[in-house]
């Protein structure tokens, strides 16, 4: 093995890229990796308990599956990647992780052709271009993509996801510091993802002028972006956009959308169909330039008798450099009273929209339309307060009115959650969350699952209005992995979840890392690990070292003193934690 290791080692060092490929025969047989090691001519080697070394691309022919259900890593050569034609089926009780060889080179990654059987879950991908899903509509849970849009692949496109007619179901996983956009598709092309319960944190880091979320149409379907946290990209990224040139529908509720240079953009006229309710729209002015964008929401294009039809209800603009802004002849629908439907009756919240050029606008209708934005709460109980935060005919005659009477004049949102943590401590778990708004709440039910699907009340935490709370479970299962939401609930008895974390449980119990805290050298117990990744509270790979048989150190000596999260991969799983270094 340790042959094995050093030739590997070699190989990325000199930035090897393999030609050499393996496809499976297409005979409807179910493939592991260890059946790859055995029939693929060495294009994929076991360099030991679960990690795996691929030399030549993959690629798993229609009728065949490959199953991996152990905990694994793969490491990829320098432009490789896996080709599924077939069934890939990841479900291990803690990670499948696919990665580089040398982090500096990457590879291409995972490409997912006509399979709507494939099924990740408690999958990562990291250092690759993308994962190519085309014509495909599979499950994705539980997963990472970090680190991705490592060079450039015309047949990879340019996403952590990148999307070709496909619609898949991607929930409860995180979307960490990659290249370019997390989750991409084409303006032209029809695309439906359903995204429920994500992560997405820091994306774009190259600054490109993309948001983490970069779509375009759905075609006949529906594209859902619900209970997400979309958070903290760069300075040129927004949180979602969409410029579609076909039919877009798509709904976009839940989520707390923070930290952007943009919170939400839709450009088109009438063939886009977006409900855009109950989000938490938060401080996206990270690029500071009210002429170049900062909205909690931007509507675009349009023309006469060609509008959208956008309703948007229920959400908060707050800290943002403007709360809308309507451009062209969008005509979005920001509250109705005077029809017969109920779900555009506006109770949209605005606090504290401001920037340099017109100092706290929430509502900017530059469009000679006529805008209906009634039963909206703008920070005040006097309507000729709230005609001073809206910029319209009353200010320049050439703009068309908005119409804003009646206002709401309390706010209407019951909580805003800021964050929800779950940390394992021993055999109890210790919930903690915070809020930074709490009206008309009566209490917390903290929520439990073992599947991340299917949920049930262990425990109720009553509303203080202090903020802070924190709640300790102890769970009687030896479930590998715990999912917990809060439900949040009002005292007219309506509710709304926060999003979904896991955690892991049971199994793996016998390794462990000491000290902690540690200083100079890290030692590792328990059976035969294999390869150790350290990363900062970022999500940022510090330090990576495979082990050699027998090994039990590893050199932290050049950690500067942190807090730090540590992954350990072994025979027979995979742990997390935390490491504390000190000098």
């Amino acid at each position: 093995m340790i042959r094995t290791l050093a030739f590997a080692f070699l190989l990325s060092c000199l930035g090897f890229n393999a030609s050499a490929a393996y496809s499976t025969p297409g005979t409807g047989v179910h493939w592991t990796l260890d059946s790859l090691v055995a029939y693929a001519n060495g294009d994929v080697t076991h360099s030991g308990g679960g990690v795996y070394n691929v030399y030549g691309t993959i690629f798993i022919s229609a009728n065949d599956t490959l199953s991996i259900s152990s905990d694994a890593t793969v490491m990829y050569a320098g432009g490789t990647h896996m080709d599924v034609n077939g069934v890939l089926l990841i479900d291990p009780p803690t990670a499948v992780v696919f990665t580089a060889q040398s982090i500096s080179s990457g590879f291409n990654g995972l490409r997912i052709d006509s399979s709507n059987a494939t099924v990740l879950r408690n999958f990562t991908l990291e250092y690759a271009v993308s994962l190519r899903i085309n014509d495909s509509s599979p499950l994705i849970d539980s997963s990472t993509f970090q680190y991705n849009n490592n060079g450039t692949s015309t047949s990879f496109g340019n996403g952590a996801i990148s999307l070709f007619r496909s619609s898949p179901v991607i929930t409860n996983s995180q979307f960490l510091n990659n290249n370019r956009a997390a989750i991409q598709g084409g303006s032209n092309i029809a695309n439906a993802p359903k995204i429920i319960n994500c992560l997405f944190q820091g994306n774009n880091t190259t600054n490109q002028n993309v948001p983490q979320i970069n779509l375009g149409a759905s075609g006949t379907d529906t594209t859902k972006i619900l209970n997400c946290q979309i958070l903290q990209a760069s300075t040129n990224s927004g949180g979602i956009g969409f410029l579609p040139t076909g039919t877009l529908r798509t709904v976009i509720s839940g989520n707390l959308i923070k930290n952007n240079r943009y919170g939400i953009t839709l450009a088109g006229g009438s063939l886009i169909n977006a409900l855009i309710s109950y989000n938490v729209i938060d401080s996206n002015n990270t690029q500071n330039n009210p002429n170049l964008g900062g909205s909690g929401i931007a509507f675009s294009g349009g023309a006469a008798g060609n509008h959208q039809n956008s309703i948007v209800t229920g959400n908060v603009f707050r800290g943002n450099l403007w709360g809308i802004t309507i451009l062209n002849r969008a005509k979005p629908n920001l509250g109705n009273l005077t029809n017969a439907d109920t779900t555009d009756d506006g109770k949209n919240e605005f606090i504290g929209n401001t920037n340099s050029m017109t100092a706290y606008i929430d509502l900017y209708n530059n469009t000679v339309d006529t805008i209906y934005a009634q039963n909206n709460y703008w920070g005040t109980t006097s309507a000729a307060t709230a005609e001073d935060r809206i910029f319209h005919y009353n200010d320049t005659t050439s703009l068309g009115f908005v119409i804003y009477e009646p206002i709401q004049t309390t706010a209407p949102l019951s909580v805003i959650l800021e964050h929800f943590g779950a940390v394992k401590e021993g055999n109890t778990v210790a919930l903690e969350w915070a809020t930074s708004a709490e009206k008309h709440l009566s209490h917390f039910n903290i929520q439990r699952s073992t599947d991340g699907n299917r949920f049930t009340t262990v425990a109720r935490v009553d509303a203080t209005g202090d903020g802070n709370y924190n709640y300790t479970d102890v769970p009687e299962t030896n479930n590998t992995r715990l999912y917990y939401r809060l439900k949040a609930v009002n005292r007219d008895g309506s509710h709304s979840f926060s999003k979904t974390v896991s955690l892991q449980w049971g199994g793996m119990s016998s390794i462990s890392f000491a000290p902690n805290p540690a200083h100079d050298v890290l030692y590792i117990t328990g059976p035969d690990p294999e390869l150790v990744c350290i990363t900062d509270l970022n999500g940022r790979l510090v330090l990576q070292q495979q082990l050699q048989a027998g090994a039990r150190s590893v050199d932290i000596s050049k950690l500067a003193p942190g807090l730090y999260l540590i992954g350990i991969t072994a025979v027979g799983g995979h742990i997390t934690g935390k490491l504390q270094v000190v000098r």
